[in-house]
């Protein structure tokens, strides 16, 4: 992460909104938005400043070595881990049924020793195909999980419009790398490639509402034991 990245996201980490750091250092809104969108980049003097107002060192800004920055960046890994595993295998349980049905599709009438042969095979790439499918599930419901396991326990903050993108173009990749296929198949329907894709989508919608609403829940439990 650059340092304009480190900026943000220990304002958003701890909290605070544009305006309450711009009046604390004595910037104009505008000014710091320069500094955390890369336009601009401030002196020393004002890393030492927004050091104190972030309650961290200038290696936590200048090299994003604070424990909250590194769990950000394990959790962007995870995150774009997670979108490539499951386009991509989405991609080849696609292609690999639409070249099944394409290549080895069966003919009408008797059965002959080279249709036999051929059911066998096909009946072969079907059971890989299978188990892909199942792949594809678990890789959406562990690799969830563990994005949503990442993203609470180092308290990485979000903001809620950057998570609905993330599952939006996920939700889209994934589609994107089935439908071609779906309406192409001379042998099989739309369903047969979609379903897959769909479950997959409503699990980590699932587990995004889960982390949405675990927000709330841990922000009351830290209040009432600061309270306490």
């Amino acid at each position: 992460m650059s340092i304009n990245q480190n900026l943000r996201q220990l304002r958003l980490d701890c909290g605070m909104t544009q305006e309450q750091v711009a009046a604390k250092i004595g910037l104009t809104r505008q000014a710091l938005s320069s500094y955390e969108s890369g336009r601009t980049r401030p002196d020393i003097e004002m890393l030492m400043r927004l050091c104190e107002v972030y309650g961290t060192d200038l290696d936590a800004i200048l090299y994003g070595t604070s424990r909250t920055l590194k769990a950000v960046r394990r959790m962007k890994t995870c995150a774009a881990v997670l979108f490539i595993l499951l386009t991509a295998l989405t991609f080849v349980r696609s292609a690999l049924l639409w070249g099944v049905n394409h290549t080895l599709a069966i003919p009408e009438g008797p059965m002959s020793p080279e249709k036999m042969a051929m059911f066998e095979t096909r009946r072969r790439y079907i059971a890989v195909w299978e188990a892909m499918d199942g792949l594809l599930l678990a890789i959406a419901l562990f690799g969830g999980l563990l994005l949503a396991a990442l993203l609470i326990a180092g308290k990485c903050v979000v903001p809620l419009r950057q998570k609905l993108l993330y599952t939006a173009a996920l939700a889209f990749g994934i589609l994107l790398a089935a439908i071609p296929f779906a309406y192409t198949d001379p042998v099989y329907g739309p369903p047969n490639y979609l379903i897959t894709p769909v479950l997959v989508i409503f699990r980590l919608l699932f587990i995004l509402a889960a982390v949405l609403l675990s927000g709330p829940i841990l922000k009351w439990n830290d209040s009432r034991r600061s309270r306490g």
